[in-house]
């Protein structure tokens, strides 16, 4: 028996079905074809035309994948091993404890056993190597409701134990506290619309902060003792060492919020009191934004829109990390994406799955950089090319090689306004010549927070009443605007999103004469107010009249 059943574990599906005498040929064929015809996975094809039920199926695939099905209605879980896990934690991941193996392993009910992530949890709360056996959802949900019905005569007994077992359920505890504990707070960040969780370790405890909508936020404190577990936790997520605490470390994961996927970017590093990890929320399935929703003006739009429809050039977009240049390129390849155009991107990390563009991440560890991934791509016959920041001298030539050779290139730089942007290309060492030719438009922006519409307060601000500072910004004139007040819609923080502030400076023929004299910012500056540019303060002061901001933000991005 156990031969024929290794035997059989070495054919496909199909093959097993047969032989088993589940289905026919004809109706495997008959599988065959609509598999091919819709796409759908064979499993699939066999349950939708009726040839073979669920439970059958997840017996085969169970068979197929070496691992045993349990007769969920035909068990009794051992107390002992129940108690291991709490019921939350069950029922979130569909699971349940079914007794001890031989070795002191976990035997553990699964719907899905190849879920590795539930498998490394269960091994870290109870300290157990961990056998999956396979279930159906629904046999694994009456299961947990018959078994859990009884928990509190399931925990007494527990505790009546021999008491060896005391220690041991409170290092589980501790565990299962841990593994509740940062799912709780990955949940409400992203409930909070957070782009970051800062897990900051102090001498007594470890303080939680979440950043929404670019400021920082507290959101709880860890117990000390729970410290190192916290940590050891997401380093595990992350698929990092949790033995190496003296040097940073990077990572990735995903997380599964409301049914849709999160990705999470990673990144410890060493302080006095342990380690300081960083958790990036990337939510790769959020909804397209197009240009007009980022905030730009009417004469902006038009500046940056004529850059786009170009066959070839360079579009630059500057400002400092989390300024929202990312969103602005994903905008603009929006309205390039369709199908007789094709769009490569490289990025680093990749933000937001663009249906229809190809994207690749870069891996600096084997060597596969923006510059040695951008050289492929022009040969790759693309049309636009977007590459996630410009770094070095190398990024920064072929990019401007590859806007003259007739690709419309996209990308970022790190400069405080869009003058900086030119003056920075010639320090990485670009001749004048090049960013002449290649440049079309620059594109500065920082992200000021929206008040929020439930509690905000139109005031008016008269000039006797106003500070240096308001006096300035506004010009010594009687103004119409609105202040933060603070509600529960808004977190009590009077602002609910962001906004984009813009500086756009097309490069007119009189700032190519000033490249190619190697200008310096203040000149390339001067000259593109002289034209109507508007800076980002210009544009700040307009949304803040607009009711759409506020001072003390345009102060905040822009000082």
């Amino acid at each position: 028996m156990q031969s024929s059943a290794r035997s059989l574990r070495t054919l496909r599906l199909g093959d097993i079905l047969v032989e088993q005498g589940v289905v026919s040929k004809e109706q495997l064929d008959k599988s065959l074809a609509y598999q091919r015809d819709t796409g759908a996975r064979l499993g699939q094809a066999l349950t939708d035309l009726g040839y073979v039920t669920s439970e059958k199926l997840q017996q085969v695939l169970s068979w197929q994948s070496m691992y045993g099905l349990e007769a969920m209605g035909e068990i009794i879980p051992d107390p002992s091993a129940l108690g291991v896990l709490t019921e939350r934690f069950c029922r979130a991941r569909r699971v349940l404890p079914l007794e001890f193996d031989g070795t002191g392993g976990l035997v553990l009910a699964m719907a899905d056993p190849a879920d590795i992530i539930t498998v490394d949890d269960v091994r870290l709360i109870t300290g157990l190597e961990v056998t999956p056996v396979t279930a159906t959802q629904s046999a694994v949900s009456d299961a947990l409701s018959v078994a859990f019905s009884q928990r509190g005569r399931l925990e007494s007994a527990i505790a009546e134990d021999d008491g060896q077992t005391a220690p041991e359920a409170r290092r589980m505890a501790e565990y299962g506290q841990v593994v509740s504990l940062v799912e709780e707070v990955i949940g409400a960040a992203i409930r909070q619309n957070a782009s970051d969780i800062h897990f900051e370790p102090q001498a007594d405890r470890m303080v939680v902060r979440v950043r929404v909508d670019g400021v920082l936020h507290h959101l709880t404190d860890v117990r000390k003792d729970l410290k190192e577990g916290v940590v050891s936790r997401i380093k595990i997520l992350a698929d990092m060492d949790i033995a190496e605490r003296r040097l940073p470390q990077d990572g990735r994961a995903t997380f599964r919020s409301e049914g849709r996927p999160v990705d999470l970017r990673v990144a410890s590093i060493p302080t006095v009191f342990g380690e300081n990890v960083t958790v990036r929320l990337l939510d790769s399935a959020s909804r397209k934004i197009t240009l007009e929703e980022l905030g730009m003006g009417k004469a902006e739009l038009a500046v940056v829109r004529g850059a786009l429809k170009r066959p070839w050039g360079e579009i630059l977009v500057t400002g400092p990390t989390g300024s929202g240049k990312s969103t602005t390129l994903y905008a603009g390849l929006e309205e390039l994406n369709h199908p007789g155009i094709k769009v490569y991107t490289v990025e680093d990390p990749v933000e937001r799955q663009m249906p229809g563009v190809l994207q690749s991440q870069v891996r600096a560890n084997i060597g596969l950089t923006f510059a040695t991934m951008l050289r492929s791509l022009v040969r790759s016959d693309p049309d636009v090319i977007m590459i996630g920041e410009i770094r070095d001298h190398e990024t920064a030539l072929v990019a401007t090689e590859a806007s003259l050779t007739g690709h419309l290139v996209l990308s970022t730089l790190h400069t405080n306004d869009a003058a900086s942007a030119i003056t920075r290309l010639l320090e990485m060492g670009l001749p004048s010549y090049l960013i002449a030719s290649a440049l079309e438009c620059v594109v500065a922006q920082r992200l000021a927070r929206r008040l929020c519409p439930h509690c905000m307060k139109t005031v008016t601000l008269r000039p006797c009443a106003m500070s240096e500072t308001e006096r300035e910004f506004f010009g010594g004139r009687a103004v119409h605007i609105a202040e933060a007040v603070g509600c529960n819609f808004c977190f009590n923080t009077g602002y609910i999103g962001r906004i984009g502030l813009f500086e756009v400076l097309p490069i007119s023929r009189a700032i190519r004469r000033l490249i190619l004299d190697h200008a310096s910012a203040d000149e390339l500056r001067d000259c593109a107010r002289a034209e109507g540019t508007l800076a980002l303060r210009d544009d700040g002061r307009r949304k803040v009249l607009d009711k759409i901001t506020t001072l003390a933000e345009i102060e905040r991005v822009t000082a």
